[in-house]
């Protein structure tokens, strides 16, 4: 679903049709292997390596029960895969000595991996397609001269014991307002919904027109109109760090 009301040209139509497949879903499964919780991710090709993204008040620290939803094959299921672990990070507070969380996480994921959008129906499977993965350098940061935005997968419903749906929605038009720390904050065109509409868009890719991704969604604000974005430039040494500790550099 494309939240949109003006009028689209057609390299914004294209644009939101991509954004439709920049979000990767993360499932939560309990000990049976049903779903219990959702979140979004997106997949990054970053010093010739494959890493998943996502932020960290979705995916817990030490949590070995997330997977990603890699789309459903006919007659097998939905195949997943197991992330071995992710990676935090941490600040220090200058002049306290108080370490503080950041609500960013990553994993190093196999160089083929890859998840596929379907859009599923009670009458079966359209517009199949694999979903975006990132050429990026970790670097790209907000313009404020241009639109802004998301897609996730929300309303998470269990039917019956194991099965899970979901409502994959697009928000388009946001506008990049100021950064506050280490999280970008943008204006949504419309009345904040509240937050139990974005449930699922945590850890979301938040991308530009030059299909660049810049943050990934944290939390938003009824309050101001506003989402909130950690951005993933400022991070890009934790990135790093990881790529050279694996190179024995």
């Amino acid at each position: 679903m494309l939240h949109q009301t003006i009028p689209l040209s057609e390299r914004s139509r294209e644009w939101l049709e991509w954004v439709l497949v920049t979000s990767v879903p993360l499932r939560r499964l309990d000990g049976a292997d049903a779903p219990v919780g959702v979140a979004s991710s997106c997949l990054i090709d970053y010093a010739g390596r494959r890493f998943l993204l996502s932020v960290q008040h979705a995916v817990d620290r030490g949590s070995t029960d997330w997977v990603v939803d890699l789309g459903y094959e006919r007659g097998k299921g939905t195949a997943i895969y197991r992330p071995k672990s992710f990676n935090y990070v941490a600040e220090i507070v200058r002049g306290s000595g108080v370490i503080r969380d950041i609500d960013f996480c990553f994993t190093e994921v196999p160089n083929d991996l890859v998840s596929i959008y379907q859009n599923a129906t009670p009458r079966g499977i359209s517009d199949e397609r694999p979903r975006h993965v990132f050429q990026t350098d970790l670097s790209a940061t907000p313009d404020d001269k241009q639109v802004f935005a998301f897609a996730g997968q929300v309303k998470p419903e269990m039917h019956g014991t194991s099965a899970l749906a979901t409502e994959m929605n697009v928000y388009p038009g946001l506008r990049f307002l100021r950064t506050e720390g280490e999280f970008h904050v943008f204006e949504i065109p419309v009345p904040h919904p509240g937050h139990e509409q974005f449930q699922g868009c945590s850890g979301a890719p938040i991308v530009d027109m030059n299909r660049q991704v810049i943050a990934l969604v944290c939390n938003g604000d009824p309050a101001t109109n506003t989402i909130r974005g950690v951005s993933i430039a400022r991070y890009k040494f934790a990135v790093d760090f990881m790529c050279r500790g694996a190179n024995g550099a």
